[in-house]
């Protein structure tokens, strides 16, 4: 019978196998209960002295028993829980009770702040949806309208090192005539490759350090900005690489990095280029909440099941390892199968594979201690593992023979760390499985359970995914389709034999008529693993299909031995040929051979799911001419291109060509010359998407204002779309749909496409000319909050502090004057935005790697027309220093280029004389450019400002305004208008009033050319107060009237 105390143990183990946990009180009254560990109350821990006690061992920080505990407001009649001690979920399902997103904002901890160590670029998450917050039911509701690495990591070159000893000896080692140069020179390179493999010492996987925080190289690693793709996702809060290749849409993420950038990044990917596989949203999970419950079915087979901290995991006496791994989706290489006949899965080219130092503790340790038994020699025990995630079809999990998991040789990891970190949440964050030498899908992510059981596991995605059926096997309906499914054989568990051509690259092009073609050389290179931790013991390449080979050199990791027999990681490869050769090949063919001596097999056998593609590597060349200089070249093509883009020398049959066109068929179609008749208030579509939308409904009660809609009415122009997607949320995208009416035609989309390159290439320009700022169109940047200071009852003045730039210099905003920023929150559900103008930098000798937001704060109310108050506003007031908000931009149409020149929605207009209409916080844009044009001395531009309050302590930077007045009569008149007779001085004139045609024919300029309106405020002042009346007075809009 297997006995686990007999076996190899990995230490600390000794046959008793007793735990050293850190001391009791810090896991805050552990009790025992019909058998198991509970946790009455987890104390959340602090790190020690931040960064950690530095006599301890190498793992993680140390960490220490914090002294204080966690405050939560407590609602009297609502009895809280662990996970809601203030009830605000009870009462958010209470109709007769109100939750503001201040209840929840400070109901919910920051761990980021409070331990810093355990958490990366990842964003702190408000556990509510906004439309939670906005759903609800209060009494009186108006119900709305329903109408590369460190030289360590670096891999050993079998072409250096070899000293004049060695080749001396080499040679006295060879037989037979004398050689060439170039067989010289291929034989030196052969001794190196074998004394480097006989000189590999066995890796103890000692960690290399504690985990890092967010120093200075985390950028290498991780990606810092949240992209747009993600907004409306409930994924908003996870930083994500704009480089890797989104595989299924916005959502969930399915990714894959470019196969170039794969292999240059080195042989341990950096964490921001790892593939990723999901089947749904990221579980937004903490490392001071999150445990891991151990236990078994039927009970018995684990003696003391327990629910772990991560804590206990991390800090509690198990020993660290950390040992690189590489693993790929068993999907790796599927759009090649989809090129023969469609598969049932989407398309992962050879780039779904990655290496990454994992770090954590042994899962054969953590089960010892919780008192695994014996298994009886008649019986077959299995691991489960089952994700925190919450996939269509039912939880994650999966299993696998116990046996394996207690070998100590097969390294089976509870991880916590990857590449010096903590996890990233799209890699498992805080903990996973690492299976080394199994396939990807076995890895199971965001791990919360792992059991024991005599059966192996029976889930949805234990049967009905990860599985190599027969080729027979062409759906899920054929007669023996479920039995196959459930057939233990078709499991994929270890990996296969893969080997990749990486360059040259798909479509590369080399020069023809450079040098002599004869004594020209190209050096193929690429990678190869294998599964079950077996060495890829040759790699081969062929120009004649498969007649004859010729050696690939291979490179190792330096460290990449594990028990004197385990290779957990890829090898890299190349082979020098002549280019002459490469030109008149058919074809250039690459297999790989394990220590079994099996070959990959020549051909790709298709099957359903399109797993375990492991078939020949093949690359063919073609004399073309370049595109641009028309100059002959030679092109290479793989057998499909990075990612969804069409490509590659494989074809898909053309039944699944027409597939894409059956979607619009039934939708009726209209010309771009139709979309543009309808280009008014009274009558507007839009484009979005190259869907048809008549938007006239909306125009009425759009919180932004119907010239926010309208101005883009009947414009064919991507451009709408980017807008578009740039702002809105869930609930905008159900009202956009209600408003469908058709598809554009074939040459309206060819237009459109069109006009993308056009949009792409503006872009392109506008991040060239911005890439030492902060601000970006189309990622977001972090910034956190350093100061706050109240300027009134119910106006903050937040200070955000810009991350540095990569030489260590304060960041910068550069906002354009009269431009705005996206202030970006992230709930659970998806990111909220909302556009704010900062009132700080303008000018840029006012940059200093900060920005001020001047926010008044819609608080709560019991009578008011909204009770839980504003969303985002609200969110900012609960926040303390050391948040982070998001922030993307420049935003707006509106830009003031200086001396009355003006750029609008991309159109250049001059005024001399500008009237400004504002109201509450509209005044922030007008801020910007009244301090631009009288902070300089030759800019002669007149300016009349309105600014409409409720009272005078509703006015902001009320002195400001007042000391500009008085220091700049000529060029600056302020007149407030007031809702009510003031009792204190206003400091500057004043009108008790509503907006209308009379205050403003007294106060501003009267239409005539060079005189121009720009309005800014709530869409009551803006649409009935200005609006009617400058009209009235010869003012027309879209040509001296603007709206920010």
């Amino acid at each position: 019978m297997p006995n686990w105390t007999k076996e190899l143990l990995s230490p600390p183990w000794p046959k008793s196998h007793d735990v050293k946990l850190a001391p009791a009180d810090v896991y805050g009254g552990a009790q025992k209960a019909g058998g198991r560990d509970t946790i009455e109350r987890h104390r959340p821990l602090s790190i020690a002295d931040h960064y950690g006690d530095r006599s301890r061992r190498a793992g993680t920080n140390s960490v220490s028993g914090s002294t204080e505990t966690l405050s939560h407001q407590t609602a009297a009649d609502y009895g809280g829980s662990d996970d809601d001690p203030s009830g605000w979920r009870k009462r958010l399902a209470d109709p007769n009770a109100v939750v503001s997103v201040r209840d929840v904002k400070k109901a919910t901890p920051d761990y980021k702040i409070m331990h810093p160590m355990n958490h990366a670029f990842a964003r702190y998450v408000l556990p509510v949806a906004e439309s939670e917050i906005k759903g609800q039911q209060w009494p009186g509701k108006k119900l709305p309208d329903e109408k590369k690495e460190d030289d360590a990591d670096k891999p050993q070159s079998t072409e250096e090192g070899t000293s004049k000893e060695d080749k001396e000896n080499d040679e006295e080692k060879q037989q037979g005539p004398k050689l060439t140069d170039e067989q010289q020179a291929f034989l030196d390179k052969l001794f190196e490759e074998m004394r480097q493999v006989e000189s590999f010492k066995n890796n103890p996987g000692q960690p290399r350090g504690e985990l890092k925080t967010l120093d200075a190289d985390a950028a290498k690693q991780l990606e810092s900005h949240l992209s747009i793709d993600d907004q409306t996702t409930p994924d908003s809060w996870i930083p994500r690489s704009l480089g890797l290749l989104r595989l299924t849409g916005k959502h969930p993420f399915n990714a894959e990095p470019n196969l170039v950038d794969l292999y240059d990044a080195g042989m341990i990917t950096p964490t921001k280029v790892h593939y990723c596989r999901s089947h749904g949203s990221v579980p937004q999970l903490t490392w001071e909440m999150h445990k891991l419950s151990v236990f078994s079915e039927p009970e018995g087979l684990i003696a003391c099941p327990k629910d772990w901290t991560m804590d206990e995991i991390a800090f509690g006496g198990f020993r660290t390892v950390e040992i690189p791994v590489t693993f790929g989706c068993d999907g790796n290489r599927r759009k090649e199968l989809n090129m023969i006949k469609k598969t049932s899965a989407f398309n992962y080219t050879a780039a779904a594979v990655s290496t990454s130092l994992w770090r954590g503790v042994m899962v054969r340790d953590l089960i010892l201690a919780s008192g695994l038994q014996d298994q009886p020699d008649d019986e077959r025990w299995y691991l489960h593992f089952e994700g925190a995630d919450a996939p269509s079809e039912g939880p994650y999990a999966t299993s696998m023979p116990l046996m394996h998991a207690m070998n100590p040789a097969n390294d089976v990891m509870l991880v916590f760390g990857q590449n010096g970190r903590v996890l990233h949440p799209d890699h498992g964050y805080p903990l996973r499985i690492i299976i080394p030498g199994w396939v990807g899908g076995r890895q199971v992510k965001w791990l919360k359970k792992l059991w024991v059981a005599k059966k192996p596991n029976r889930s949805h995605y234990h049967i009905w995914d990860n599985r190599l059926l027969p080729s027979m096997i062409d759906s899920r309906d054929h007669p023996f389709g479920s039995a196959f499914y459930h057939h233990e054989s078709t499991e994929c568990n270890e990996q296969c034999l893969q080997s990749v051509i990486v360059k040259p690259a798909h479509d590369e092009l080399i020069p023809l008529d450079e040098g002599n073609l004869d004594e020209r050389t190209y050096t193929v290179e690429g990678f190869a693993f294998n599964g079950a931790g077996d060495r890829v013991e040759r790699i081969e390449l062929s120009l004649d299909g498969g007649a004859t080979w010729k050696y690939c050199f291979r490179r190792f990791w330096d460290k990449p031995l594990r028990h004197g027999e385990k290779y957990w990681a890829w090898v890299f490869w190349s082979c020098e040929l002549k280019l002459e050769e490469m030109i008149g090949a058919q074809e250039i063919s690459l297999r790989s051979m394990d220590s079994r001596k099996n070959y990959q097999p020549e051909h790709t056998s298709w099957n359903l799911m399109g797993m375990m593609n492991n078939a020949w590597y093949r690359l063919k060349p073609k004399i073309t001419t370049h595109p641009e200089t028309h100059r002959p070249v030679v092109q290479f093509q793989h057998p499909v291109a990075p990612g969804n883009v069409d490509g590659g020398w494989m074809q898909p049959p053309k039944e699944q060509q027409d597939e894409g066109n059956n979607g619009a068929k039934d939708m009726k179609e209209f010309s771009l010359e139709e979309v543009m008749k309808h280009d008014n208030e009274n009558d507007a579509w839009l484009i979005i998407d190259n869907k048809v939308y008549d938007v006239t409904s909306v125009l009425s009660w759009h919180p932004g204002g119907a010239k926010a809609i309208s101005a883009y009415a009947g414009k064919a122009t991507v451009d709408v779309t980017h807008e578009y997607k740039g702002i809105h949320d869930n609930y905008a995208h159900s009202k956009r749909d209600e408003c469908l009416i058709g598809v554009l035609s074939p040459e309206g989309v060819k237009t459109m496409n069109e006009d993308a390159v056009r949009a792409a290439k503006e872009l392109a320009k506008i991040k060239s000319e911005r890439k030492d700022k902060a601000l970006q169109p189309d990622v977001f940047t972090q910034a956190k909050l350093v100061k706050k200071h109240a300027e009134s009852h119910d106006t903050q003045l937040y200070t955000f502090e810009l991350p540095k730039r990569e030489d260590g210099s304060h960041g910068l905003l550069g906002l354009p004057v009269g431009k705005h920023v996206l202030i970006t929150v992230h709930f659970k559900d998806q990111a909220v935005l909302r556009p704010y103008t900062p009132t700080r930098p303008v000018l840029p000798e006012e940059e200093d790697g900060t920005f001020d937001l001047l926010v008044k704060t819609y608080l709560p109310t019991d009578d008011g027309p909204f009770p839980p108050g504003g969303t985002v506003s609200n969110y900012l007031d609960c926040m303390e220093e050391g948040e982070e908000i998001d922030i993307r931009g420049p935003g707006g149409g509106i830009m003031y280029k200086g001396h009355g020149e003006f750029d609008i929605d991309g159109e250049q207009y001059h005024f001399d004389k500008v009237n400004l209409v504002a109201g509450g916080s509209g005044l922030t844009p007008h801020w910007q450019f009244i301090h631009a044009v009288l902070s300089d001395k030759s800019d002669k531009t007149k300016i009349v400002l309105l600014d409409s309050n409720k009272s005078p302590s509703d006015i902001l930077m009320r002195d400001a305004l007042a000391k500009y007045s008085e220091e700049e009569p000529e060029r600056f008149k302020l007149v407030h208008i007031l809702s009510e007779e003031p009792n204190e001085d206003v400091g500057a004139p004043y009108v008790v009033g509503r907006l209308n045609k009379e205050i403003m024919e007294e106060h501003f300029y009267p239409a005539a050319e060079g005189a121009g309106t720009l309005l800014c405020g709530p869409p009551g002042l803006v649409e009935k107060g200005a609006l009617p009346g400058l009209k009235e007075m010869g003012f027309k809009e879209g040509e001296c009237v603007f709206g920010y």
